[in-house]
């Protein structure tokens, strides 16, 4: 059975798959206002769900009646069935979130009995009991720290408060009514505040332990993974929570570990209107030069190319004119280029474009029966800029090429018609490195997003050295975000 304000609480985390930290943060997510409400909106109702039914410990009671004696009275069975929230809300504090719904009605059922014993005989009778709850409210304080690297949360104050109590009695006599519900209106009022009190710090308990076993990265393939351990403690403000995440690109197989935190002052500042949506992420352009440093270093960034749409430009006929040595030393043979980057590509954001250059060295081969033969080499220069978009989770982007340069590095074959070369390399550049590098952005790499929820109504911005997207999000898997007890322990 799920557990009260349980889930509000990993909606605050709608971002926060993050564990051991890194000296400074390199993407920041900030849930604003209209994104707590959302979270609270949905997972409140769903809290109020899953706390009914809730069981009630027994009461009993004695106590001396005039005429009658002493009377042992109970009140066993004490289920609570149903809760009607009337409104929630949830605040940022300095130092954590308070959230507090208020409640129209619950009802509750229950047994009740009693007996005395007089000189002769013993007495006793039985009936059950409808309870209606007006005015109950319930509100939860709740912190949350950076503990080597893992989100480590903390109940501040937890409490419930019912107005009034209406029981109605069913069987029995008349004139145990009003003694029966005098003995026992503050005893179950209490019992059904402690015992609400109870659920909501025990799932602070299992949230804590979900929080620590949230995952230290987010794999791209078997490259690349995100390094999504937190950095410094969540900050709170007003109107929003801010959680720092190291953010860059490590080899998938390696294991990130717990590191002395740097509590840095690199703060993000909300953008004007951003109030209107729920999530905001910045992701420093390090992110993205961490990744293509890896793709590098683990030599992806290398293509033989045997075939391209104008075949016609792989053989050494189409070249005569370009390398004229080369047709007459290998007269219609087949080529082989060999495009392969001698450094990380560069990205670099600025206001309102993000541009890269790679320097790469096009080895051009022929195909000399069956032998491939190196005959020249160019050092190639190549500037893009592009745009980047949210597709489902994921951050993608296209480029397009702006320029290139080159020169000649080496060559078997004698000089180049630089004219002539410019052209087919441009030619092979446009149609054949751009879409080839197209092809991997446009699958990107996911956002740091807790399962269970998608991105909807993106908008990206771009700023000095930064990347900012702007979104809304949709709650699509109710089973990835509230856990279910199975067999002793708890699940997501």
């Amino acid at each position: 059975m799920g557990t009260p304000l349980l889930p509000l609480l990993v909606a605050l985390q709608l971002f926060a798959a993050f564990s051991p930290a890194a000296a400074s943060p390199h993407i920041s997510a900030v849930i604003s206002q209209s994104g707590l409400d959302f979270a609270k909106d949905l997972l409140v109702s769903h809290a109020a769900e899953t706390l009914t039914p809730l069981s009630v410990p027994d009461i009993e009671k004695s106590m001396s009646i005039p005429l009658v004696g002493t009377v042992r009275m109970t009140a066993s069975g004490i289920v609570l069935h149903s809760l009607t929230v009337t409104n929630s809300t949830v605040a940022v504090g300095d130092t954590g979130v308070v959230v507090a719904a208020s409640l129209a009605s619950a009802n509750l059922t229950m047994e009740w009995g009693y007996s005395y014993s007089t000189w002769v005989v013993t007495v006793s009778d039985c009936g059950n009991a409808s309870i209606q709850v007006e005015g109950m409210e319930v509100g939860v304080s709740m912190g949350m720290k950076n503990q080597n690297g893992s989100l480590k949360l903390s109940v501040m104050e937890c409490g419930c408060y019912i107005k009034e109590l209406d029981i109605t009695l069913n069987g029995g006599a008349s004139w145990f009514y009003q003694v029966f519900i005098d003995a026992f209106s503050n005893h179950i009022r209490s019992s059904v505040e402690n015992a609400i009190t109870q659920k909501i710090m025990k799932g602070a308990l299992k949230l804590d332990s979900f929080l620590g076993n949230l995952p230290k990265k987010i794999n791209l393939d078997s490259v690349a993974a995100m390094n999504v351990t937190f950095v410094n403690d969540p900050l709170f403000k007003s109107s929003s929570v801010e959680f720092d995440i190291d953010g860059l690109f490590i080899p998938s197989n390696e294991t990130t570990a717990p590191r002395d935190m740097l509590l840095g002052d690199i703060k993000f500042a909300l953008p004007f209107g951003s109030s209107s949506k729920m999530l905001w992420i910045s992701l420093d352009e390090d992110v993205f030069n961490s990744v293509s440093a890896l793709y590098f270093k683990a030599g992806l960034l290398q293509r033989m190319v045997e075939r391209i749409p104008d075949q016609f430009l792989l053989n050494t006929a189409s070249w005569r004119f370009l390398i004229p040595q080369l047709y007459k030393k290998y007269p219609d043979d087949n080529m082989l280029l060999n495009i392969s980057a001698i450094s990380p590509p560069s990205v670099r954001i600025n206001v309102g474009r993000i541009d890269a250059t790679v320097e790469l060295d096009i080895t051009v081969n022929v195909l000399d029966f069956g032998k491939i033969v190196p005959v020249a080499c160019m050092s190639v220069s190549v500037a893009v800029s592009g745009a980047a978009a949210v597709s489902g989770n994921n951050l993608g982007g296209r480029v397009e090429l702006d320029y290139f340069s080159f020169t000649l590095k080496w060559s078997q074959v004698g000089k180049l018609h630089t004219v002539l070369v410019q052209t087919v390399l441009r030619t092979f550049l446009k149609n054949l490195f751009v879409p080839y590098v197209n092809s991997y952005l446009e699958q990107g790499f996911p956002l740091p997003i807790i399962k269970g929820f998608s991105i909807r109504d993106a908008y990206i911005l771009t700023s000095y050295s930064k990347m900012i997207v702007s979104c809304d999000v949709s709650f699509i898997e109710p089973e990835a975000l509230f856990p279910v007890q199975t067999q002793g322990r708890f699940t997501v």
